[in-house]
């Protein structure tokens, strides 16, 4: 039974263990107990303790302990053929050399930014990116706010309830959803959400095309349908092409203002540092500047 979710465990097992054995000079088991080898590789049983208690302790240890042994075996000896069968690892060194200096490159840059850059963000710079960028929150179908009621046509009480949906107050939504609690009704308060259109027209046996233009007419609607009367009142309708309210995309601009001053702190620390390396004479450039008045 191949344990596949344990792949990238194998890479550092033989990463170390190959580090391990290039020292001559040290016993190589250091008082360790080997469970296999290849070679002069050793898998010790240290480390499959450590994979079983994090990863096999729902399975048999015996079954576990096998089946580890033999895919790291595996992959051993996969590694060794494929080593045998590349004939240079420059491209390879290149790699990992890439590799290590994008993360030092990271660390550092992460460093510098939680010593240095204030991540705070004011009300008043959301409110201001809010306004000067418009056309980057248009909405690509229309919102809606408002309540939604569907009751038997014998429901008791019909009058209160249309009075109650026209009124939206605080008390008349208590009503609502004290009406609701003792009775068969579908009832959908989100006068405090925003809501897709679409999907107050699914909630309804309208088309979207009726709903919204019974709703231009009159902020609370009522009609039947099959036995039921539905009750639909909005407070605000947003239409495709407007723009998105700032609540729902507060978030989204304090990350952008955010990640905005990070690229602006690097990149002036990158032009500090690169000035401070001309002064000091550590940039040689084979390039002699551009005379533009000789230019034609």
């Amino acid at each position: 039974m191949p344990i596949t979710k344990y792949k990238s465990s194998f890479f550092v097992v033989i990463i170390a263990s190959v580090l391990l054995f290039g020292c001559k000079d040290v016993d190589p088991h250091m008082g360790r107990t080997p469970l296999a080898s290849i070679a002069d590789v050793f898998l010790y049983k240290d480390e499959v303790d450590l994979m079983y208690a994090t990863y096999g302790q729902m399975s048999d240890s015996t079954t576990f302990y096998d089946n580890y042994i033999e895919q790291w075996a595996t992959e051993m000896l996969f590694y060794e053929k494929a080593s045998e069968n590349i004939a240079s690892t420059d491209e390879i060194d290149k790699l990992v050399e890439g590799y290590r200096r994008s993360l030092v490159l990271s660390l550092y840059q992460e460093g510098l930014i939680a010593q240095h850059l204030i991540h705070e963000i004011s009300e008043k710079d959301v409110a201001d990116f809010y306004e000067y960028n418009e056309s980057l929150f248009e909405i690509e179908e229309p919102l809606v706010r408002g309540i939604l009621l569907k009751v038997p046509e014998r429901a008791p009480r019909i009058n209160k309830l249309r009075t109650w949906c026209i009124s939206r107050k605080s008390e008349a939504l208590d009503e609502l959803e004290k009406y609701s609690l003792v009775n068969d009704v579908v009832y959908d308060n989100f006068l405090y959400e925003w809501r897709t259109f679409a999907s107050l027209v699914k909630a309804t046996p309208l088309t979207e095309y009726q709903l919204s233009e019974r709703l231009s007419r009159n902020k609370t609607i009522e009609f039947k349908d099959k036995g039921f009367v539905y009750f639909v009142g909005v407070d605000t309708i947003i239409k495709k092409g407007e723009r998105k309210p700032l609540e729902l995309v507060e978030s989204e601009i304090r990350e952008l203002l955010v990640n905005s001053r990070k690229a602006n702190f690097i990149k002036e620390m990158k032009h500090a540092i690169y000035n401070e390396a001309q002064v000091a004479g550590k940039v040689w450039l084979n390039v002699k500047p551009l005379d533009v008045n000789n230019q034609k």
